[in-house]
């Protein structure tokens, strides 16, 4: 079990790095309505991965229950889903700086910035397809319904978590500009675990 949690882990880790509709919402929030908007978009961002997982535990053990035949089949869409997740990531290059970069000024409340980054995560497919591809390939079949909701619960504090320092980092720009310069090698590295992952899934 402490395999799979490090296995999770290390996939969660290489995934947020990455940017996606997640970090460019946080990122948004906080560019224009400041660093605590950018704080509260991440909670909610959080609290939206709690729905993904509670689903996706509870699904997979319906599933398996119902038909093996049916399991297979989610494991090999959602390896297929992650070779194409890998293709895009690195495809990733540098961006220039913005030079003529300027934060603006927004008014946004605490409850307008919390559900923009919790429906922004609820209502993303990828989400769905990446905790189910990753729920399926890393954690064994004969694993405890707890344990799995522990590991759950670890991922949303850990990207929560993750979302914040994202918030208050990128609040300066020298943080922006090298992101946009370098960031594509957070991308590499996702897209060579992914095709890990996926692999897993086609061969388990």
């Amino acid at each position: 079990m402490l395999n799979e949690f490090l296995l999770l882990t290390i996939a969660h880790i290489i995934a947020v790095a990455s940017p996606g509709a997640d970090f460019a919402v946080v990122l948004r929030n906080t560019l224009s309505a400041g660093k605590k908007a950018g704080v509260v978009t991440a909670i909610g961002i959080g609290c939206g991965i709690s729905v993904h997982i509670v689903y996706t535990v509870l699904g997979v053990a319906v599933v398996l229950s119902q038909s093996e035949m049916l399991f297979n089949g989610i494991k090999i869409i959602g390896a297929i889903y992650l070779l194409w997740l890998a293709w895009q990531a690195l495809q990733s290059r540098a961006k220039r700086a913005a030079k003529n970069y300027q934060p603006q000024s927004v008014s946004l409340k605490n409850h307008q910035a919390f559900y923009q980054g919790f429906l922004t995560n609820v209502f993303n497919p990828k989400a769905t397809v990446f905790f189910l591809a990753l729920f399926t390939s890393i954690v064994s079949q004969t694993t405890p319904w707890w344990i799995q909701s522990l590991y759950g619960l670890w991922l949303v504090v850990y990207i929560m978590l993750w979302f914040v320092v994202v918030a208050w980092v990128f609040s300066r720009k020298k943080v922006l500009d090298w992101y946009q310069t370098h960031g594509h090698y957070f991308d590499w590295g996702m897209g060579i675990f992914l095709i890990f992952i996926a692999f897993k899934l086609f061969l388990g």
